[in-house]
């Protein structure tokens, strides 16, 4: 919360905020879930984003006390736990994730969620845990569909480590319950030509086929602070083998045969994440117990991972101001004056407010009669989430995007709408001339600290006299959905 006073939005939780505003069973590039917490949230009808962030401070902390219990659970006493809660507070992938109003923190509550009632049922096999594991691993699945792969290594894990399970009738009655849980979703799915397969498809295209799994484990090791790496590593290599866990197999092979499966689907490191917070819970007690007569160790580890974390933390989470992260980590200029920065909500608080500022000033500027008919267009799906929720104080327009699920919530409209046009740097003027006879630029807004030359700045556009109306452009535009095609193609 304290990070949060220092940070803007980051873009892709501008378009999951928006999802409040069109709840369904599913949507184009997400399952569900985190529509219906973005509903709940926008009836405060605030842009604050401590207000749009309140769910996903919850998370975090039940993320914290699950990984707690599992530690405890697991036969750890207060200094494995303590380990535990340290190496997720003091890592600054983590504290990213459990920052930002994405899947990613549901996600992980969802997979410790699981691991816990794994763990419960290890120590004392009560069919209730496996009901509660049907429902809470669909509910996963209703929030990001890696939890498939948590499934499938469950399964994988039970016909290694205790094929007896698959006699209990409450097994079956689990998977039933999932599928109970995930059926409105999957019917969505049907009846939109199964968009969740063409999002799946286009990741390959553009960037999964290109991953190589040395450099994601390099980030990932990186990412989660290189102190706490010989942990997971180690649980994840050979935890298995130890005696002392072996009622618990059934839970650390389920990690292994996950971590493999993404490595074959060559998943992006920060698909292991959530397979990390149990590997940790199980290294810290392992850790504890061989360091059992020799605290000193154990506490000067735990002392290193702190230290560690917390010069890595701002990496990660906003902790300080702007100019001071610059000057802490000597950061400076590149070859294009820009000081490239790799989460955008450290800065994009600013940029937010010149384009609302723009925006607004070019609306407010048109006549009466244009103003009724005036609409945004975001090239970007994030532009868009922005402009509804930060310019909904401002009574600006509708903004609409055909980029991702906006495409399925673009409103119909005929061709005599006015339109305020907002892009990246490589979405010139001639570009926009595909869609409208009449373009005219109306500010450039430079962002000093982008990372890509296509983000150096924002231009905004005045755009008339439109070529297509809202169905046309749909037909002209639904092979850019995903990215797939670079919009700049001239």
């Amino acid at each position: 919360m304290y990070a949060d006073s220092h940070a803007g939005y980051h873009g892709d939780e501008l378009m999951h905020i928006d999802a409040g505003r069109h709840l369904a069973f599913g949507y184009a590039d997400f399952p569900p879930v985190i529509g219906v917490l973005a509903f709940l949230q926008n009836l405060y009808g605030s842009d604050a984003l401590h207000v749009n962030h309140f769910f996903v401070y919850l998370a975090s902390s039940l993320i914290l006390v699950f990984c707690a219990l599992i530690t405890w659970k697991l036969g750890g006493g207060r200094l494995s736990v303590i380990l535990t809660l340290t190496c997720i507070v003091f890592s600054p992938g983590l504290a990213l994730m459990h920052s930002l109003f994405l899947p990613n923190v549901f996600e992980q509550l969802a997979w410790v969620g699981c691991f816990y009632l794994l763990v419960s049922y290890c120590n004392d096999p009560k069919n209730l845990y496996l009901v509660l594991f049907g429902i809470v691993a669909g509910m996963g699945f209703l929030t990001k569909y890696s939890v498939v792969f948590l499934l499938a290594g469950s399964v994988l894990s039970i016909l290694c480590v205790q094929r007896s399970l698959l006699t209990k009738k409450y097994v079956w009655i689990s998977l039933l319950i999932f599928l109970v849980v995930i059926f409105p979703n999957l019917i969505w799915q049907i009846n939109h030509d199964f968009p969740m397969t063409r999002h799946f498809s286009a990741l390959y295209d553009s960037q999964l086929d290109q991953v190589s799994f040395v450099d994601e484990m390099t980030i990932l090791v990186l990412f989660l602070n290189p102190v706490i790496a010989p942990l997971w590593i180690g649980a994840l290599l050979v935890i298995h083998f130890v005696p002392r866990f072996k009622k618990y197999r059934i839970l650390s092979f389920t990690l292994l045969f996950a971590f493999l499966l993404f490595f074959i689907s060559k998943g992006k490191f920060y698909y292991y994440m959530s397979l990390t917070l149990g590997l940790v819970s199980l290294a810290s007690v392992y850790l504890e117990h061989l360091l059992i007569n020799r605290k000193w160790i154990f506490i000067s580890y735990l002392s290193t991972v702190c230290l560690a974390g917390l010069y890595l933390l701002p990496q990660g989470l906003p902790i300080m101001k702007l100019s001071s992260f610059i000057e802490m980590y000597k950061l400076e200029k590149n070859e294009d004056g820009n000081i490239p920065l790799a989460f955008e909500q450290f800065y994009s608080a600013s940029i937010w407010e010149q384009i609302i500022s723009v925006v607004d000033s070019t609306y407010q500027q048109l006549p009466g009669p244009e103003q009724d008919r005036c609409l945004t267009w975001g090239r970007h799906m994030s532009i868009a989430g922005g402009i509804n929720l930060m310019g909904k104080s401002r009574d600006l327009p509708l903004a609409i995007s055909f980029h991702g699920s906006y495409y399925d919530w673009v409103p119909k409209f005929s061709t005599d709408k006015i339109v305020i046009a907002i892009g990246e740097d490589n979405w010139k003027e001639k570009t926009w001339e595909q869609y409208f006879e009449e373009v005219e630029e109306v500010a450039v807004i430079k962002n000093l600290y982008a990372s890509r030359p296509s983000w150096y700045s924002y231009r905004i556009f005045l755009c008339r006299k439109l070529k297509y109306d809202s169905e046309e452009l749909k037909n002209l535009l639904k092979h850019e959905v995903y990215g797939k095609v670079e919009y700049n193609k001239n």
